[in-house]
């Protein structure tokens, strides 16, 4: 059973559910925002994000 253990903990059943990271990351806020459409990134605050995965734009800014 160890095996099965391991494998179900890489898909998030075991530990905190994809639920409370989410809160977690929201508590948080923002490290950028795209500023043609408004998607938020939680990403590393010192990253440098080219262009927006939603819009393609390349007006994303650090918060």
């Amino acid at each position: 059973m160890p095996l099965l253990k391991r494998i179900t903990g890489l898909f998030g059943d075991e530990g905190e559910s994809a639920d409370e990271s989410a809160i977690e990351r929201e508590a948080v806020g923002p490290s950028h925002v795209c500023q043609s459409c408004g998607k938020e990134y939680f990403e590393n605050p010192t990253m440098n994000i080219r262009t927006c995965g939603n819009c393609g734009g390349v007006k994303v800014e650090r918060v």
